[in-house]
């Protein structure tokens, strides 16, 4: 979301490492942590799958199709919504869908935090 918000663009390089490790994330949380059960921690939504659907919305608000091709965390995605209930999900997470839409930071406030941000993710 960092390269949407300060309107900067991201290398080829950079962006197939990235989406490389979010396959493998995506694929320990489906192995590990959902299996075949409903929820992350068992048959009921809790606040481990509030926590997990959030950190998985941010790519998708980026324009990622993170629920692309896989139908088991498709499924569970589904099973949150439907335990939150559609409007209040669709509402918790509107900013963030809406955000690659969005126009860049002010330059001012983007030259702040520019500096900041190369340390964070270099």
């Amino acid at each position: 979301m960092l390269p949407v918000f300060l309107g900067e663009p991201v290398s080829p390089e950079m962006l197939a490492a990235t989406l490389a490790k979010l396959d493998v994330t995506l694929q320990v949380l489906e192995d590990k942590f959902l299996q075949d059960k409903a929820f992350l921690a068992g048959p009921h939504v809790s606040l481990a799958d509030l926590v997990a659907i959030t950190e998985l919305m941010h790519p998708v608000g980026a324009g990622c199709q993170v629920f692309k091709d896989r139908p088991k965390l498709a499924a569970w995605r589904q099973r949150v919504e439907a335990a939150v209930g559609e409007v209040l999900f669709q509402e918790a997470h509107e900013v963030i869908l809406k955000a690659k839409n969005s126009q860049p930071a002010d330059p001012i406030i983007k030259q702040k935090l520019m500096s900041r941000v190369l340390a964070m993710i270099q």
